[in-house]
């Protein structure tokens, strides 16, 4: 089984993915042999309830990291007229 899940912090070693809805893993932050930053997207696949792998979607995390500038900006300008 496939799922996404996004990079919701770390935890010493440990990674703490997140689905967007009420699912929470933990995996060792070097399991899928690549770097694991904040707010990574990540399409992880299941074995037996086990993430066994996974792919880093960098168009998906890019787009939100975008989404997220952008309010983070509107934010600010907000801040400053008050």
């Amino acid at each position: 089984m496939k799922k996404k899940f996004q990079v919701d912090r770390f935890e010493g070693e440990i990674a703490v993915l997140y689905d967007g809805e009420e699912e929470y893993v933990n995996v060792l932050r070097g399991h899928f042999g690549f770097e694991l930053h904040d707010g990574d997207i990540l399409e992880v696949t299941f074995e037996g309830g086990v993430p066994i792998s996974a792919v880093f979607l960098a168009e998906e995390t890019e787009a939100t990291r975008q989404k997220i500038r952008i309010l983070m900006e509107k934010l600010k300008k907000k801040k400053r007229r008050e």
